[in-house]
């Protein structure tokens, strides 16, 4: 990034490139620890899904099985947290 005229008026200001850390990222594998009980509002004790989502979990597509794991913070079995 610069300030003033274009690039080859003279001197330029810069700013150092940031980085940052790479975003999460969440598996499409089942976050299911076999602890398959509902609660009253239809979310699992054990993984948290909707029993929509549980009975939905095989035709969904990989992107979609992601979103869930990211709503519900699973980012894979043995991962420390």
């Amino acid at each position: 990034m610069y300030w003033g005229g274009p690039p080859d008026s003279g001197p330029v200001a810069t700013i150092p490139s940031m980085t940052f850390p790479n975003p999460v990222e969440y598996p499409a594998t089942s976050p299911c620890i076999k602890v398959c009980q509902l609660d009253l509002t239809d979310r699992c004790f054990g993984c948290g899904r909707t029993r929509a989502e549980i009975a939905r979990w095989s035709r969904m597509t990989d992107d979609e099985r992601r979103a869930v794991n990211r709503r519900l913070g699973f980012e894979g079995h043995g991962v420390n947290r």
